[in-house]
């Protein structure tokens, strides 16, 4: 009788899955079917952002824990390896346009729109990291870690397709030189995401500094007027981001040479 109610068990859950996966499915075909329209062009924005995503996650989460449960097993971080963060996490801080505020270049003007702000960009971190750095890069690890090469291919290749996924954004009208700068700062950040998640084994970590990058780059678009880019925040964004790539590139060269002393 064990194995016909371990078969039940089993069948039972693949049917509660299945479940779990149509209803966001469905949901979303709907949204985009009969999006909501409120007047409020700001209001809608958001609106337009947080629902779909809201179901993508819940559809990306159910599927993880079904077909790639590995994804989820984050790690505590170490202290040493929160240290080691401090680059990543400086790129996300200086995305903020902090000068921008306090010059006056740019303000925010519905700030009673921050609650579903900060659920936007939490979001976007949650279904991209689950998405990306969770089945992609998961999956490109897998199977080139059969052939020895489990670290800088992973990391290029996942880094590469977040990058062309941005390219989706020319159907929203998007020019192609907008896109393709978007394009190449998703790949470095989508580089540096990955070999956060090499290193800390902690998708959450991922998914926070994603989160946090995306806070400040659509804070003014989403919140307020203005340019929020000004000289202090190029100035900035490029001297971290420098660091932050050396930081990066040697964490990945340092993992490349201890995968090939173990081959």
């Amino acid at each position: 009788m064990k194995p016909l109610s371990a078969k039940r068990e089993f069948s039972d859950r693949q049917a509660l899955a299945l479940l779990l996966l149509f209803i966001p499915a469905a949901a979303i075909l709907f949204f985009f079917l009969a999006p909501p329209a409120t007047g409020d062009g700001r209001l809608d924005s958001l609106l337009n952002a947080v629902i779909p995503r809201f179901f993508i996650s819940i559809f990306l989460l159910v599927l993880v824990l079904e077909i790639f449960p590995s994804c989820l097993s984050c790690k505590r971080i170490s202290f040493k390896n929160l240290i080691w963060c401090t680059p990543p996490l400086l790129v996300a801080l200086v995305n903020f346009p902090f000068s921008a505020l306090i010059l006056g270049t740019a303000q925010v003007t519905r700030a009673e729109l921050i609650g579903l702000f900060l659920l936007k960009c939490l979001l976007i971190g949650l279904s991209e990291e689950l998405l990306f750095r969770g089945i992609i890069f998961y999956t490109l690890s897998d199977y080139f870690k059969r052939k020895g090469f489990s670290c800088f291919l992973p990391v290029l290749l996942s880094s590469v397709i977040f990058a062309l996924f941005h390219f989706i954004n020319l159907f929203d009208g998007a020019g192609i030189l907008a896109v393709l700068q978007q394009a190449g700062y998703s790949f470095l950040i989508g580089a540096m995401l990955a070999v956060v998640l090499k290193k800390t084994n902690n998708l959450a970590a991922c998914v926070f500094l994603h989160a946090l990058f995306d806070l400040g780059g659509f804070f003014v678009s989403d919140l307020g007027t203005g340019d929020p880019q000004d000289l202090t925040f190029w100035i900035l964004t490029a001297a971290v981001g420098i660091v932050c790539t050396v930081h990066i590139t040697a964490t990945l060269v340092k993992m490349i040479k201890k995968e090939k002393t173990h081959r």
